[in-house]
């Protein structure tokens, strides 16, 4: 009776914070995955998948999106209603000083972020003539920028600051990676976190992600701006997202997947060594995250 009554003392402990603002079960019915959001873009909930030992990943929990810089009104309400206690914003100094996030800071969400440039990234993409080869090489390096913001979101997640939803601008790489990474400790399959990383490409909403922000005026002292300037130079408005597969059909993030599994044996074991997140800790994650 006495490990019985243990039991369901730690179950309850480990739980996380689940206080709607509105009405839960009418907020979670009211999408399938993506937000219906008018200025979003890529704004979906992580839960939903089947893990492969026959659980759940829980709904309305966990999110992952694109820049929010474009949110209405009525997207910010719709939002509130979630209760959001924190946001981990994986975007570099440049992007973050170019679309601030003003939904977060009139909600007065915790904001996780750190200061980086993303700039070298991107300019060693730019001077490559091997795409494929530089993306394989600039995948696994992202970690290296996004780091702290991962160990600071798994300890959100630990200590139940939920709903939570990190983000970077378009959702899809740093994002993508990030879910990916959140999705194997869970415990679900090879197959449905790849196919989860390429939905990014139909759920993006690239004019929203840009926002109304005057490019040429900001380029004066935004090095991203410049950038952002430069690659719209001949194109009449946004243009759809590029693939996230090689031209062979390798998704990018088979890259870093492979890099972790090589230089750390696994994703559970980059946890581990490199950030600092045991196996108790992982089991928690379950406890927490699934049904």
């Amino acid at each position: 009776m006495k490990k019985i009554i243990l039991l369901c003392v730690l179950t309850l402990s480990a739980m996380p914070s689940t206080s709607f603002a509105g009405d839960s079960a009418e907020l979670l019915q009211s999408y399938r995955r993506v937000l219906p959001l008018q200025g979003g873009s890529n704004f979906r909930d992580v839960g939903g998948y089947k893990t492969e030992d026959g659980y759940t990943v829980s709904r309305g929990l966990i999110f992952r999106s694109g820049a929010m810089t474009s949110l209405t009104p009525a997207d910010m309400e719709y939002l509130d209603d979630f209760a959001f206690k924190t946001v981990v914003d994986l975007r570099s100094s440049e992007e973050r000083n170019l679309y601030p996030n003003s939904w977060a800071v009139k909600a007065g969400i915790d904001v996780v972020a750190r200061d980086y440039s993303i700039i070298p990234s991107l300019k060693s993409l730019g001077a490559s003539t091997d795409r494929v080869n530089s993306i394989a090489e600039a995948y696994p390096n992202m970690l290296v920028n996004i780091e702290p913001q991962l160990k600071t979101l798994v300890t959100r997640l630990l200590e139940g600051k939920t709903p939570l939803v990190f983000n970077c601008s378009a959702g899809q790489d740093r994002t993508g990676t990030t879910a990916a990474l959140l999705l194997t400790v869970l415990g679900v399959s090879k197959d449905t976190i790849i196919e989860d990383y390429l939905l990014s490409t139909d759920f993006r909403q690239t004019a929203n992600e840009q926002g109304k922000v005057d490019l040429a005026r900001a380029a004066e002292t935004n090095d991203f701006a410049k950038m952002m300037l430069r690659f719209s130079q001949g194109h009449d408005g946004p243009s759809r997202p590029n693939s996230l597969l090689t031209p062979e059909g390798r998704p990018f993030l088979d890259f870093t997947l492979e890099w972790i599994d090589t230089e750390y044996g696994s994703v559970e074991a980059y946890f581990e060594k490199q950030l600092g997140f045991g196996a108790a800790d992982i089991e928690k994650l379950r406890a927490m995250y699934r049904e």
